[in-house]
């Protein structure tokens, strides 16, 4: 079993989950992963991502693709960094 993907754990995912609203409280997370998006745009299979959504339904950021074995040390400046580097300040559609 060597070549088998990590995947996250809900404790993981509970952890990353509250600090992605701790840096944008005002957004519901909303995470996806490899096959959310066609299959072929993930860097590997198990990997994670997700997307800033309103209230309304729309979309604030661009995906964010996260490591499984790094959700446990992402902090809100990591995260903060990251929806900038590939988000204008544009709303986004609910569908794509």
């Amino acid at each position: 079993m060597g070549n088998v993907n990590r995947k996250a754990t809900g404790d993981e995912m509970a952890y990353a989950t509250q600090v992605v609203r701790e840096a944008f409280p005002q957004y519901e997370v909303v995470w996806g992963s490899h096959g959310d998006y066609g299959g072929g745009r993930a860097p590997r299979d198990h990997t994670l991502s997700f997307r800033l959504r309103d209230r309304w339904g729309k979309y604030h950021s661009n995906v964010i693709w996260v490591n499984p074995a790094g959700l446990s040390v992402i902090t809100v400046e990591w995260v903060r960094k990251m929806v900038k580097l590939g988000t204008s300040n544009k709303p986004r559609s609910r569908r794509r």
